[in-house]
């Protein structure tokens, strides 16, 4: 499964409504069935146990952890944990992550990307953050930037959210290039908003609300 292609076709009426910023007829209350993602250049698919020391590698990458919220010194057993959570967060319909892969080499997890706090409630939707890393090996190729917009796309299409939300310490150029590459807007910087290994650093906030997403190529 994890070649199987993605298609919009069946989202374009809700997708219609979503640029109009009018009410989707049928709200989802809960995640729909896991399927693989893809747009031909990069794909998305359920996070294995297969994964875990990809996952442990990309996360001990000096920029990724000094990014990311994840713990440091990133071990093993932090990832074995990561990866058995994703199936209770998707059941409980708050976290949705996937493995960014070339679909040439499926196997080979090169970053994650993810929708979390996801909250299905509200009008005119629900909303979500986004978070995601790349490790070394897949940086460079536009792959976190379709990637990122595959997985808002499917949080706006699937899931009818109106607002993604993203952050990122001040200073992490390549994740607010990727950010507004897809459409979202830096919407300002929280003051010491960011707790990192003790330190309170700034943070900037930025928002993807649903008319918002540029669907173009990367």
């Amino acid at each position: 499964a994890a070649g199987c292609a993605w298609s919009q076709t069946a989202h374009t009426a809700s997708v219609a409504a979503a640029h109009q910023g009018m009410a989707y007829a049928t709200r989802p209350t809960q995640l729909p069935e896991r399927a693989p993602l893809t747009d031909g250049v990069v794909l998305l698919r359920e996070p294995l146990e297969s994964d875990v020391d990809a996952i442990a590698e990309g996360a001990r990458d000096p920029d990724v952890a000094f990014f990311t919220r994840g713990p440091s010194p990133y071990t093993r057993a932090h990832g074995e944990e990561f990866v058995a959570q994703i199936p209770p967060w998707w059941a409980a319909d708050t976290d949705a992550v996937w493995a960014v892969c070339d679909p040439a080499q499926p196997a080979a997890l090169l970053g994650l990307v993810g929708l979390h706090g996801i909250d299905l409630t509200g009008e005119p939707g629900g909303v979500a953050e986004l978070g995601y890393w790349m490790s070394p090996r897949g940086r460079g190729r536009g792959l976190m930037t379709r990637a990122v917009r595959l997985a808002c796309a499917w949080g706006i299409d699937e899931l009818a959210l109106t607002r993604i939300d993203w952050f990122a310490i001040v200073g992490n150029e390549p994740s607010r290039r990727v950010a507004e590459s897809v459409g979202f807007e830096v919407e300002g910087i929280l003051r010491r908003g960011e707790s990192r290994r003790g330190e309170r650093l700034d943070h900037w906030i930025g928002g993807l609300l649903a008319e918002d997403l540029a669907r173009g190529e990367a």
